[in-house]
């Protein structure tokens, strides 16, 4: 189980960095920026979501993700 849980870090530590280069990413331009399967991404972003590390944008064109915004 640990092992799991530090895969999971290890994706969402590359996601993290691809969005700190990009104001947004849609869920597929992440799967190319990553080199991510589909559903190691999708539990990349779970985790970073949970942690408040990202946010969700809805726009007419999809979902896109981006770094969150820290009030000061």
């Amino acid at each position: 189980m640990g092992s799991y849980i530090q895969f999971i870090a290890e994706n969402s530590r590359k996601v993290y960095d691809v969005l700190l280069r990009c104001t947004r990413c849609s869920f597929g331009e992440l799967l190319q920026r990553c080199q991510l399967a589909g559903p190691e991404l999708g539990m990349a972003l779970v985790q970073l979501l949970r942690d408040n590390k990202i946010e969700q944008e809805y726009a007419a064109q999809g979902v896109y993700y981006r770094l969150a915004v820290v009030a000061s």
